[in-house]
């Protein structure tokens, strides 16, 4: 059973190039909903190359290029152009963010606090919105351990990192902005590529130890950091844009808050040690504390490849578990569930040897 029909809306989608804007945006042209992308003019040739890539994958997309950026007021648009995108949107998701650490904490909370206000400001203009949805992540409950409920938000917790603050701080400007905007949050744990094809245009996060693991020599197993017994929250790319995209246009949703996370994940040790047996290579056998894992990473060689693996370093190493009864609960109509990591573990590494 799923939702029934509707005719095709008008959607802004703000945050590429990352997989999931990209995904997304895929999802909707795919669908035939009329898609405006909103693009930095640093990537403006790279997202005009992916629309073009859309029409000619699905001949009756209906995608835009927009030129603009959420830290500026009204999206850097003209009056014209802002009023006209004020009378046609129908639904924003709001997937910005900055998620790297090296950035300032200042720049960091001015796109992902202060970009959100500014989106805000503009959705309230949209005189047809039906939805907006803030992409949020489950990292917002910090350094919590236990279990974390989708209605948690400010518990006193700590935070390991910026990122997970300024997305807690977005949070609670969301929740501020309900009584006037339809918005929907969901809370993704740590995406990954696609669990059917493993496409992926990044190889960030855990994908470098996955990488490193499935190039290993003969005799040479990667040091991990943490003691690998606690849950690795992953999830593929491809159920988070549906699920989510079902969230966003289920009445049901509105107001709410919803994790997108594995029901049962693996620990660290376990998914690792799928990694290595789909690879064909030793399995991970040296498990150092967090607080060595970084000097373990460049003694492996893996220090560089991006600042994204230090915030996974801090999520490798957490006894937390994120409950997402209420998103099972809308979802089981649909026939949307995350797929268990068994089931796509092979292509994962697949597609990263093709990378190689």
């Amino acid at each position: 059973m799923t939702q029934a029909a509707e005719p095709p809306r008008t959607v802004l989608v703000t945050g590429f190039p990352v997989d999931v804007a990209r995904r997304l945006a895929r999802e909707l042209a795919a669908g035939g909903e009329r898609v405006l992308l909103l693009s930095r003019t640093k990537f403006l040739r790279e997202a005009e190359a992916f629309a073009v890539e859309l029409r000619r994958l699905h001949e009756t997309a209906v995608i835009e290029v927009i030129e603009g950026d959420i830290l500026e007021l009204d999206l850097g648009l003209a009056g014209a152009r802002i009023r006209q995108l004020h009378a046609e949107i129908e639904e924003i998701h709001h997937i910005a963010a900055i998620s790297y650490l090296g950035i300032s904490a200042g720049r960091m909370r001015s796109v992902n606090v202060e970009g959100l206000r500014e989106l805000l400001e503009v959705a309230l203009g949209c005189s047809k919105l039906r939805r907006l949805c803030l992409w949020s992540t489950a990292f917002v409950a910090g350094a919590r351990s236990g279990t974390v409920y989708e209605d948690e938000l400010v518990l006193g917790q700590s935070f390991r990192n910026a990122y997970e603050q300024t997305k807690a701080e977005a949070e609670i400007l969301a929740r501020s902005a309900m009584a006037k905007l339809p918005i929907t949050v969901v809370r993704p744990a740590i995406v990954i590529g696609d669990s059917v094809t493993g496409e992926v245009s990044r190889l960030d996060g855990p994908y470098p130890l996955i990488q490193a693991i499935a190039q290993a020599r003969e005799g040479r197993t990667v040091p991990l950091p943490g003691r690998g017994t606690f849950p690795l929250h992953l999830v593929p790319v491809d159920y988070v844009v549906r699920a989510a995209l079902y969230l966003t246009r289920h009445p049901a949703a509105e107001g709410g808050t919803y994790h997108l996370v594995d029901e049962a994940p693996l620990s660290a040790r376990q998914f690792f040690d799928a990694v290595a047996d789909a690879a064909g290579r030793p399995r991970p056998s040296v498990f150092l504390p967090s607080g060595l894992a970084r000097a373990a990473l460049a003694i492996g060689g893996l220090a560089g490849r991006g600042r994204s693996e230090r915030t996974f370093v801090e999520w490798f190493d957490t006894d937390v578990r994120f409950d997402n009864t209420k998103a099972r609960a809308l979802l089981q109509p649909s026939g949307l569930r995350c797929p268990g990591v068994p089931t796509y573990i092979e292509t994962v590494v697949r597609a990263v040897r093709e990378r190689a």
